[in-house]
């Protein structure tokens, strides 16, 4: 039910109203003691500044992970930088992470306690229907974080198709300043045209003069006298 996994694969989350410096010294703090280490464990300092990865069960880890790498590739695009930024702000997407990572958080603590309680063996008739609504309590609460994360996938992936539409509107602008060039190129066919007609005109003419030397070279042949006995 709750899956173990090294925690390194995934950033430390803090709260979008800690201060710069805070922010910093929570995150080192934390990369330093996840180190080497197993989760999830349940998280108890520094809980409204900062959302350990420690603290998340395997599928809530995944989870997490896939909504930094969107948010990454959203705040890292050149088209967020130059045309997005007043749109979707970096501090919104950030807070959107902090309350994703909360929920995850909240949800394996949960996964946790369900773990703890059921661990005495099989539930017996009344404790059985009261696991299950609280399993599905968790699905649902789940469900709708994987919504939100899904939420970010898909505005990185229209990011991304923006970004590729920028880099080609770019790309073409920059090679249409090469147009004149080209026009240039295409008016000297008429050149190249007058000039090939000049050079097949001279073929034409050498072919007759040719031929008229060869014609006065047999008649030339024809007049040899015979050489004398």
């Amino acid at each position: 039910m709750v899956g173990n996994v090294g925690a390194g694969s995934v950033e430390p989350v803090v709260n979008p109203g800690v201060r710069e410096a805070k922010r910093r010294r929570l995150i080192r703090m934390t990369k330093q003691q996840i180190v080497g280490r197993a989760g999830p464990l349940r998280q108890i300092r520094h809980r409204d500044e900062l959302v350990s990865p420690l603290a998340l069960e395997l599928e809530c880890r995944n989870l997490l992970r896939r909504a930094q790498r969107a948010i990454r590739a959203i705040v890292t695009s050149r088209v967020y930088a130059g045309d997005l930024r007043g749109t979707v702000e970096e501090p919104v997407l950030r807070l959107h992470e902090w309350e994703i990572a909360v929920a995850l958080r909240e949800i394996t603590e949960l996964l946790l306690d369900l773990v703890a309680s059921n661990a005495g063996g099989t539930p017996g008739p009344m404790t059985a229907p009261v696991l299950i609504s609280q399993n599905r309590a968790i699905s649902i609460a789940r469900d709708a974080t994987t919504a939100r994360v899904l939420a970010l996938e898909l505005l990185a992936a229209q990011v991304t198709v923006a970004e590729a539409a920028r880099r080609d509107w770019e790309t073409a602008h920059r090679m249409a300043a090469n147009n004149d060039k080209y026009l240039d190129l295409v008016a000297r066919t008429a050149a190249d045209q007058h000039a090939t007609v000049e050079i097949t005109d001279l073929a034409e003419a050498t072919q007759a003069v040719r031929e008229t030397l060869q014609r006065a070279t047999q008649a030339a042949e024809a007049l040899a006298l015979p050489e004398p006995r």
